[in-house]
């Protein structure tokens, strides 16, 4: 008898992701099909390529704003703020990164391909969203950032560079979750408001970590 098993797209994409992430893009469609319980010919008509398919899977979801910025944004210490946030950010870089290592690894994909799936490229989109957020808190009087956009990249790309380190196993391979607030004090030296620069904010439990 012929198979009567359907499967929606997200469900078929993710056990093509579970294939190619054990054994990149030398996965096998036929495992693919074996696990969803379809045959080879229901993935080539949704995907016409096995590249399609591997790009379909790996590509990252767009970043949660709400989530890794807009979730701490409403606490009164802005440097706790920041550095919830840097948390966070590392946090969804430690997952961005080795999928798109893989996705730039494929020989049939482009970094054109890839950011062709993103309404914006998520450091960007992040960094966006961050320099809003020192915007409304320069305009409240909390910190005081004469560039937002500028120093929001920086602190993007400083965390995104932990995430790397991390990844590559450099400092021994070390966890980089220390390094965050390092990087937000380096920061606020040039962002605390008149009187505020040199007091020191109370440490609190993180409660952030998923």
């Amino acid at each position: 008898m012929g198979r009567h098993k359907t499967i929606g797209d997200e469900q078929l994409l993710q056990y093509a992701r579970e294939v190619f992430l054990e054994s990149g893009a030398f996965g096998s469609t036929k495992e693919i099909a074996k696990r969803a319980g379809v045959s080879e010919a229901t993935l080539y008509k949704r995907y016409p390529t096995k590249a399609a398919l591997f790009l379909a899977a790996m590509v990252p979801e767009q970043v949660d704003i709400d989530v890794v910025i807009h979730s701490f944004t409403k606490e009164t210490d802005p440097r706790h703020v920041l550095t919830e946030i840097g948390h966070r950010i590392l946090s969804y870089f430690r997952t961005l990164i080795p999928v798109v290592m893989h996705l730039m690894t494929h020989p049939s994909i482009s970094m054109a391909d890839v950011t062709a799936h993103f309404k914006s490229m998520p450091p960007q989109a992040l960094a966006e969203a961050l320099a809003a957020h020192m915007k409304e808190a320069t305009s409240r009087g909390v910190v005081k950032v004469d560039n937002p956009m500028a120093t929001a990249s920086l602190f993007v790309s400083a965390i995104h560079s932990l995430a790397a380190y991390e990844l590559m196993e450099l400092h021994g391979g070390k966890d980089m979750e220390h390094a965050v607030e390092p990087f937000v004090e380096a920061l606020w030296s040039g962002m605390a408001p008149t009187g505020r620069k040199h007091t020191t904010a109370p440490s609190k439990k993180k409660t952030h970590r998923r």
